[in-house]
């Protein structure tokens, strides 16, 4: 494993230490609570909580100077816990000592509305391997906890400045299609990979995706994407494609692009679909280039070659209006994304939902569309989030083991907090989620083994 190779820098939390210009602040209350994660010990109180604190061995001492108390035993029955006690030290200061059994880390974490002071002690290791995969990028193991639990995730960091950016590529290859990532990652020489957009079983993306300005694959439903303009990386709300083939006497709204078609449908085919477009006999055909018809069918799984593009539609409307066209006809086709930045960026991988931003959570599930089985619960996730300098964050969390249960979206949006993201955006989890760096998977896929996915991202040297 890649993390045997590590230089392993584990984060020993100690006391964060903070001067607070405080009045006296009374301890009213200390309580605590137990989970599979870490023991919590929490001081009610009025106000904010100067402190300081530090361990002795096999105790956490932390000093309340101005915050006065009455004396207060907790006995904790527990395998790192023995006891706590509040004790007076003056008017108005205190001091609580927490007697561990083992020696254990942990963090003091101060929060408002009401006013508490937070000493959590944990059961688990926080761990974090770093390795360096190029100037600017890193990967970083990472165990933590979340909401009592433990956790487990892969982090890949790309600095404003490294050599290297996100681009989209298909998993299976040079076509559209399912791949295992690994596989086409190490074809491909790519320091590092993740599975990215929805797909169905057949390799039917579910996003928007553009690469170095060419169409990938479109949907019409508008949803979050990440964009790189070549300047800046931005996470921007409700993209969607359109689209539409005008012709002498009229014109046909396309309704996608590089996906199957279903009853009363519309697609547009180009090369990176694949060598064919896979339709049955029930639709009618054209094959464009250079904005003129080069060849009509309706036979269905027309060829298509480089350089062109085939119109595929199905329904008695649609059929209907391209039957007017012959091979020879002048044609025009037009292609856009409805947000402008991202209709004109080169690159653009399309997610969602939204699930940061500007600082603070914001899940998105219903203004995009976004299916309960993803939307609720704990799962395995993958997601994209960005820092305030324009480091971009690539983050898997394993899901649904002992090791790691996964996180829902709006804890998937917290840990992107602590982690320093300004914005974020989700993209397919589940079986699906895989980080693969220097052609080796190194989280663990909930089915067990890896999956294959379809459109992917990966760190490609900057164009």
């Amino acid at each position: 494993m890649l993390a045997k190779n590590m230089v392993a820098v584990i984060t020993m939390v100690m006391a964060l230490t903070a001067t607070l210009t405080t009045h006296a602040a009374p301890i009213t209350d200390l309580r605590n609570s137990v989970s599979p994660a870490r023991v919590r010990f929490v001081l009610d109180s009025e106000k904010p909580i100067e402190y300081k604190a530090e361990r002795a061995g096999k105790k956490i001492i932390v000093q309340l100077p101005k915050s006065g108390t009455k004396q207060k035993n907790l006995l904790v029955k527990d395998n790192i816990i023995r006891s706590a006690q509040l004790v007076p030290t003056g008017r108005n200061a205190s001091q609580l000592t927490i007697n561990m059994l083992k020696e254990c880390q942990y963090k003091v974490l101060q929060y408002t509305n009401p006013h508490r002071l937070v000493i959590d002690v944990y059961r688990i290791d926080l761990i974090k391997q770093e390795k360096t995969l190029a100037k600017g990028v890193t990967y970083t193991y990472i165990q933590d906890e979340m909401n009592g639990t433990q956790i487990q995730a892969s982090l890949l960091s790309i600095a404003p400045n490294a050599k290297y950016q996100l681009r989209p590529f298909s998993a299976a290859g040079a076509y559209n299609g399912r791949g295992l990532l690994s596989q086409e990652a190490k074809r491909r020489r790519l320091k590092a990979a993740v599975n990215a957009s929805y797909f169905d079983h057949d390799g039917w993306v579910i996003a928007v995706n553009k690469d170095k300005g060419e169409f990938m694959s479109m949907d019409a439903t508008p949803r979050s994407a990440y964009v790189d303009t070549g300047k800046e990386r931005l996470i921007v709300q409700d993209v969607a494609y359109n689209g539409v083939l005008r012709f002498k006497g009229g014109e046909l709204p396309i309704r996608g692009m590089n996906r199957g078609r279903i009853a009363e449908d519309v697609v547009l085919f180009n090369e990176y679909y694949g060598p064919s477009t896979k339709t049955n006999q029930w639709g009618r055909e054209i094959k464009i280039r250079d904005n003129k018809v080069i060849a009509v069918s309706n036979k269905g799984n027309m060829k298509i070659e480089p350089d062109t593009f085939v119109v595929s539609a199905h329904g008695l409307t649609n059929k209907y209006l391209l039957r007017s066209i012959a091979v020879g006809d002048e044609v025009e086709l037009l292609q856009e994304l409805n947000v402008p930045i991202a209709n004109k960026a080169p690159i653009v991988m399309g997610g969602g939902p939204l699930i940061l931003e500007n600082g603070k959570v914001h899940v998105r599930t219903s203004e995009e569309y976004i299916p309960r089985d993803i939307a609720v619960g704990s799962a395995p996730r993958t997601a994209i989030g960005l820092k305030k300098d324009g480091t971009v964050l690539v983050l898997v969390v394993d899901g649904r083991s002992n090791t790691s249960r996964g996180l829902t979206l709006k804890e998937l949006a917290t840990y992107f907090l602590r982690l320093g993201a300004r914005d974020a955006v989700n993209f397919d989890g589940g079986g699906s989620s895989v980080m693969v760096i220097n052609g080796e998977v190194v989280n663990k896929p909930s089915d067990g083994r890896e999956r294959p996915v379809s459109m992917a991202l990966g760190l490609f040297p900057k164009f």
